[in-house]
């Protein structure tokens, strides 16, 4: 055993002959630094791993276990049937103006087959990663809804008769909040954003877009209105560095803001849309034999909306129904008048007036110069869903 003085704090102390440290230091000073470099060093999840988003994550599965039960239910993987989406959530604008609202929310997890939900999984994974870091969990999570649910109101809105869905109104949302977030500077300042993250995020809006109008079948209605919505909720949200009260305050004004949007812009399009709704009570009368109460509803409503195609549409089925055949192809008429590029409310151009010498069926009459005139139109049927078409969000 040996004396030594300690090179930091000047004191001696003993040091047995076996020990091989080369520190100049006492035991005492050697455990003050080894928890002063200890306790300057990052958490050790924090150095080695990469963050988790679980919000994202969550999103992601909610998708795919919905797609994977309509598939072990017996729906096609590739391209379900418009009346299939609609039995698991698909926002239709007949059921979701007539009270089923739930729909709006439903649809972002209901997709038209694998393709579909594959392509805007990809898009979420991407870019709610980079959301959910930037805005945080509660911030990323409000914008991807709000964004979600005025996407399917503008989808109803634009496309009332059509059944609708898929996660994209939201995943545009997500686009323009991070624009919001990032032109503003409301960034965390720990973080190095890429200064071209601007353009990468302009040119994905612009090129969905331009995808979507240039493809048929792909609701640029839903897409605009996702886009629209994260614009307003990313200018609205408080910056990274605000104190706690400020954020709370701003989440708060974000929060009512959102609500109150989404059911102003509700209760308008369900105003601005009334026919659709009526049509599904008219229908419900047609399924229940009180036809002669449906055909009433439906001459005022054609009357008070004269150009209302599907009214038309539906007042000649019934008018065909009950042998009155000039009021059916008068009602087919105006249909395709204020259509004349649906070719389904009549093949061939004319017009006929006399009865006697016409053949009919339950789906088509042909008239005496031979003018075959369908009036199943948009394809309701005694549920509401009929052939309808389907709209990619």
């Amino acid at each position: 055993m040996s004396l030594h003085r300690c090179a930091t704090c000047g004191k001696e102390f003993e040091r047995h002959f076996g020990d091989s440290s080369p520190s100049l230091n006492c035991p005492a000073c050697d455990h003050q630094q080894a928890q002063t470099i200890s306790a300057s060093l990052p958490p050790h999840a924090e150095t080695f791993s990469q963050p988790p988003f679980p919000v994202t994550i969550i999103l992601i599965a909610a998708s795919v276990l919905v797609f994977a039960i309509m598939v072990l239910r017996g729906v096609s993987a590739i391209d379900p049937t418009p009346q299939q989406a609609i039995a698991f959530g698909a926002d239709f604008g007949p059921l979701t103006l007539s009270g089923q609202w739930w729909r709006l929310f439903t649809s972002m997890f209901v997709h038209f087959g694998f393709i579909h939900l594959g392509l805007n999984m990809w898009c979420l994974w991407n870019l709610g990663r980079a959301a959910e870091r930037l805005l945080g969990r509660f911030s990323y999570l409000l914008a991807y809804l709000a964004s979600g649910i005025f996407g399917s109101i503008a989808s109803v809105y634009w496309h009332p008769r059509v059944a609708g869905a898929g996660a994209s109104g939201a995943i545009f949302g997500l686009a323009g909040v991070l624009v919001s977030f990032v032109y503003l500077k409301k960034t965390p300042a720990h973080l190095q954003i890429n200064s071209k993250i601007l353009g990468s995020l302009g040119t994905f809006i612009a090129y969905n877009l331009l995808f979507g109008a240039a493809i048929p079948g792909i609701s640029n209605a839903a897409h605009i209105g996702g886009l629209v919505m994260g614009f307003a909720v990313g200018a609205l949200l408080p910056p990274a560095s605000a104190d706690e009260s400020s954020r709370r305050i701003r989440f708060s004004i974000v929060v009512a803001f959102t609500a109150i949007v989404l059911i102003a812009s509700a209760v308008a399009t369900k105003r601005i849309r009334a026919g659709i709704s009526e049509l599904t009570s008219i229908q419900h009368l047609v399924a229940m034999g009180r036809t002669d109460e449906a055909l009433v509803q439906l001459q005022q409503l054609t009357s008070r909306e004269p150009s209302f195609v599907p009214g038309e549409a539906m007042l000649a089925s019934l008018y065909f129904q009950i042998n009155r055949f000039p009021e059916a192809v008068a009602a087919l008429q105006k249909a395709s008048i204020a259509d004349p590029a649906n070719t389904t409310y009549h093949q061939q151009p004319g017009a006929a007036t006399n009865v006697p010498g016409a053949r009919w069926s339950s789906a088509s009459w042909t008239d005496v110069s031979g003018n075959l005139w369908n009036f199943g139109s948009e394809g309701y049927d005694s549920t509401g869903n009929g052939s309808l078409g389907d709209l990619w969000e």
